[in-house]
């Protein structure tokens, strides 16, 4: 028999038969494998199972338009109801004061897109947890649609920036919203239109403040009353008739109580003339707490407070603020005022002498003829006396 010596088998490469590549190792690997591509086989065919969280259907059931009133109401509060009228939606327990139009649509807008995603919690506990719980919220939705079923939403904490934990009502499921509690205020004023006391500059015929009338011409706003030699800032006017014509506030009085006023300052009253002769007249007070305002309007039943800002701008309105400043006349150099008994020099000699008593007209003189003396000049000989026996000597006679 032959055999094979230890150098002969090192000679070459060892061969290696199917039973190593059949190891039991390799086998449940690929069995492991072919598991995981079944499995990923089937979740791909019943992929309709797990779409997206958004597809499960709306989570109100309501057209916006057949909505008849909001209520609101918070934990221990008395509820907040927005009703819709024929003229639009109002707040009741504010005298039928409008409401804004924009937010009522923008939130019935955004509650007929909420759509049900994956479910947060469905548990009792979490229910209160959340505070979506029928006795244990932050906000809870009423939306009213006359003979029908109302729908109603709890509102509840924040798992972040807008965005509020909410369960329908009837539904034991805590869904992640985008929404905010501003959203849904639980103050009457805050469903206020806040540009209910505007006024439209162009039907507006006069203004009339204590101490200036304002006027609408045909080519824009003219301060009446100006005096000769007067002209109107036409900024400034134009700033003021912006200011009176578009009077936003802060908050609305329903209560029949009267709020107090400060006895220290005297209400301010303007009045605006529209076309046709009708006028609008307001009465502005301080408040007697905080820095806010009282404003009374006479065709409107409700009150209304003034931010200390707005109220500033409608009664710290001057005559002179209307006006252009004079132009001041060009300055020269500023002549310094003489002393009394005091030349213009300054001195305070008497006129016509020096400080040392030289009568200035003889020194000024002698300073202009005097010439300089010249360097090369001689000097003058001085004539020789006469003899004496050429001339007579004084007190000698004859």
């Amino acid at each position: 028999m032959q055999t094979t010596t230890a150098a002969g088998a090192g000679a070459g490469p060892t061969k290696t038969g199917w039973r190593g590549v059949l190891s039991p190792v390799v086998i449940v690997l690929g069995v492991l494998l072919a598991l995981q591509l079944l499995l990923a086989l089937a979740l791909d065919l019943e992929g309709s199972d797990l779409a997206p969280a958004g597809s499960q259907g709306p989570l109100l059931a309501f057209q916006p338009d057949r909505v008849t009133g909001i209520r609101v109401q918070a934990p221990g509060g008395e509820p907040v109801l927005v009703k819709k009228t024929e003229g639009g939606w109002v707040i009741p327990s504010l005298g039928d004061l409008p409401a804004a139009g924009h937010r009522v649509t923008g939130l019935l807008a955004k509650l007929h897109g909420l759509q049900k995603g994956l479910p947060v919690a469905t548990s009792e506990e979490a229910l209160k947890r959340f505070k979506v719980a029928d006795e244990g919220f932050e906000r809870k939705l009423t939306l009213e649609r006359g003979d029908e079923p109302p729908v109603v939403l709890y509102l509840g904490d924040s798992p972040g920036f807008r965005r509020l934990f909410v369960r329908a009502g009837g539904d034991p499921a805590v869904y992640d919203a985008e929404l905010g509690l501003f959203d849904a205020p639980d103050k009457a004023d805050s469903w206020s239109n806040r540009s209910l006391l505007h006024l439209d500059a162009e039907k507006v015929e006069r203004l009339m403040l204590p101490g200036l009338t304002l006027e609408r011409k045909d080519d824009g706003w003219r301060l009446a009353g100006l005096d000769k030699g007067q002209e109107q800032d036409q900024g400034a006017v134009d700033d003021a008739v912006r200011a009176l014509t578009n009077i936003d506030f802060v908050g609305v009085v329903a209560d029949k109580k009267e709020p107090a006023v400060s006895k220290d300052a005297s209400p301010v009253e303007i009045e605006a003339t529209l076309a046709g002769g009708k006028s609008v007249r307001y009465e502005i007070s301080k408040l007697a707490k905080g820095s806010d305002s009282l404003l009374t309007v006479s065709n409107r039943p409700q009150r209304f407070t003034l931010s200390q800002y707005m109220a500033e701008a409608l009664t710290g309105i001057e005559r002179t603020d209307l006006l252009k400043k004079p132009a001041e006349p060009k300055q020269g150099p500023t002549a310094e005022p003489l002393l009394e008994g005091a030349d213009e020099s300054g001195s305070s000699e008497p006129a016509g002498t020096t400080a040392s008593g030289t009568p200035a007209q003889t020194q000024d003189a002698a300073e202009s003829v005097a010439p300089e003396p010249k360097a090369t000049e001689a000097p003058a000989i001085a004539p020789e006396p006469e003899s004496p026996a050429n001339s007579e000597s004084p007190g000698m006679g004859n």
